[in-house]
């Protein structure tokens, strides 16, 4: 039996100018992840990441707790099919939006505000806004978009697990939030349009399992968190 861990990164530095690091809580939700790991007997036969920094980071200190203690770990390999979208079509869907919808005018402006002081309120502002963007997007309201639409995005993320090799029996994967939502739309065979459903609360270093089946892969667990023992390491932005 093969298993697919799938791990969002740690929290990233949203209230920063550079969104592709983790915070220091972000390097330590991935250590904890890596502890809880390794404390459960749970090794790897591959590793992979997408090409985002704060992916490799989240990997690199989950790998960290391993080799510590001198277990056998591979080392990760990259594949953009685990890449959360392009800022520029989130970037662009939220433009149109804004000469459409006063509302959403007005939150952005509030979320421009919050980032360029540093605010810690800039996260929900990015929530709130995401989530309208997205829905957008699954919905197709603006196509065709910049670099994709979400169908074609879809079919991106399909090819990260068609190529986990099938001899494998553990293989971890760290990614971002909408690759992980997919693969959750897509193992229960629901419609696209059903997907934002699980984009709306995956959270920072969160563990999803899933288990190869003939027909590809079927939902063990789900944003499960069973390293984060504080409440207050627990993040989704």
């Amino acid at each position: 039996m093969s298993y697919l861990y799938l791990v969002r990164h740690g929290q990233a530095d949203r209230l920063g100018k550079n969104y592709d690091q983790l915070t220091e809580l972000g390097w330590k939700q991935g250590k904890l992840l890596g502890e809880y790991f390794k404390n459960h007997r749970i090794e790897f036969d591959s590793v992979y990441t997408g090409t985002l920094n704060r992916q490799k980071q989240t990997a690199e200190a989950i790998i960290k707790s391993f080799s510590s203690d001198r277990f056998c770990i591979p080392d990760p390999l990259e594949n953009s099919a685990w890449d959360e979208f392009d800022s520029r079509m989130w970037l662009g869907i939220a433009a149109k939006i804004r000469n459409s919808n006063e509302n959403f005018a007005k939150l952005y402006e509030s979320y421009k505000q919050s980032w360029e002081e540093g605010k810690e309120e800039t996260r929900s502002y990015f929530q709130e806004l995401i989530q309208l963007v997205l829905a957008d997007w699954v919905n197709g309201v603006w196509d065709p978009v910049e670099p994709y639409t979400f169908k074609e995005y879809v079919q991106k993320v399909k090819q990260g697990p068609k190529e986990i090799p099938n001899d494998v029996k553990s293989t971890l994967v760290v990614s971002s939030s909408t690759p992980i939502a997919i693969m959750m739309g897509l193992s229960c065979k629901m419609d696209l349009k059903e997907y934002p459903i699980f984009m709306k609360s995956i959270l920072n270093s969160s563990l999803s399992v899933f288990r190869r089946v003939s027909d590809g892969w079927e939902p063990v667990s789900w944003n499960g968190t069973p390293h984060l023992q504080d409440p207050d390491l627990i993040t989704i932005v």
